[in-house]
């Protein structure tokens, strides 16, 4: 085992932008004191070692450096992972109370062990156990420095124990929830607390929000996708592109209310239609190219007399209220006919040159449309 107690007080004291003068007055000692700390010639008395730990906001196992083997740990889990599998739920929680005897301040025991609290609450019900789980996790955070992966980790135990919450209170699983619904991550967990506590006009509000934001991924995937596909450069792939706009746009032709109401929808099924000519011209299919830009020509026109990137009202499912606004980023144009133009123009920066070479046709065709 090897201490790093005056590595981790140098590194800390660093992090948090201290001078060895500020990190001595904070504590009421001498420079010297910390300076023999950092060198190693000296170290803190064990009150004063437990204060740091606070103070840095870490464990002391993590001030002085140590680590239990990472073998022991992982035997550990993976026990705990095959009791569980094997529905030995008793043994279990046997194993997990042991576990947490012997080292009690190591973030993945602890993380382990509240798994196992929650499943086998949710597998017999036991209130008790849920929240054991919560107390669990909760004090995971406290040793969060111990994982690799902080940030997604907090994360994860924050969605927990929101999770768990909502068996017994779920209105603060809602709180919870809310608290870490980035980019509305936890939406659905959100209308469906909503939902069962009696509040469907709020519950389909947040789902109204989740609808808009799968339609607005939809894009973003079928174009990533199609574009990828379009790089490889050969016919099957061609065939696979064209396939998934056409899929795209039946989502976007079976959510809307009227194509004829302006909308973003209107923009996603010209986009659509758009990327499809591009490969269709790929495909050597002329007669098809020009049917779909003469009807994004079209859509685009209309557009532009009255635009609009409005949702309410516009599409299937919409529950949003009368000053209920979906915020989008644009990056297609104010007017649809210049975000066509955009979009021939993105082509020679995402495609390779023998692509783009290809679809010089479709190009041709629009600039003697439009």
């Amino acid at each position: 085992m090897q201490i790093k107690l005056n590595e981790n007080i140098k590194k800390y004291r660093k992090s948090m932008n201290l001078t060895q003068e500020e990190l001595a007055e904070a504590f009421g000692v001498t420079v010297g004191a910390v300076s023999k700390w950092e060198s190693g010639s000296n170290v803190p008395d064990i009150l004063t070692l437990m204060q740091l730990a606070d103070f840095f906001s870490i464990s002391v196992d993590v001030l002085l450096g140590y680590s239990m083997s990472s073998k022991n740990v992982k035997d550990i889990s993976d026990r705990l992972d095959a009791l569980l599998h094997e529905d030995k739920y008793d043994e279990a929680i046997i194993e997990a109370e042991k576990a947490l005897v012997r080292y009690p301040g190591n973030f993945k025991i602890l993380t382990s062990c509240a798994d196992t609290y929650h499943i086998v609450s949710s597998m017999k019900d036991l209130k008790d156990y849920r929240d054991k789980a919560i107390e669990l996790y909760e004090s995971s955070l406290r040793y969060i420095s111990q994982s690799d992966n902080p940030e997604q980790e907090t994360f994860g135990i924050k969605y927990r124990i929101a999770t768990i919450k909502g068996r017994d209170n779920p209105e603060k699983s809602l709180e919870e929830f809310k608290k870490i619904n980035y980019q509305g991550i936890a939406d659905i967990n959100i209308a469906n607390i909503l939902r069962m506590t009696g509040k469907p006009e709020e519950a389909m509000e947040v789902y109204t929000r989740v609808l808009v934001s799968i339609l607005v991924k939809t894009l973003e995937f079928s174009t990533e996708m199609f574009m990828v596909l379009v790089s490889m450069d050969n016919t099957k792939a061609y065939k696979e592109a064209c396939e998934i706009m056409d899929w795209y746009m039946t989502i976007v032709d079976a959510t809307s209310t009227d194509m004829s109401k302006n909308s973003y929808l209107s923009k996603m099924k010209i986009m659509g239609l758009v990327f499809k000519a591009l490969v269709l011209t790929c495909l050597k299919n002329e007669d098809e190219m020009k049917t779909c830009i003469d009807t994004a020509l079209e859509i685009a026109k209309q557009y532009d007399k009255n635009p609009s990137n409005d949702f309410a009202g516009k599409i299937k499912f919409w529950h949003g209220s009368k000053d209920y606004h979906i915020s989008l980023y644009d990056n297609f144009g104010v007017g649809a006919v210049v975000g066509i133009d955009n979009l021939f123009n993105m082509g020679p920066k995402v495609l390779p040159p023998k692509v783009i070479k290809k679809m010089e046709i479709a190009l041709e065709y629009w600039n003697s449309v439009k």
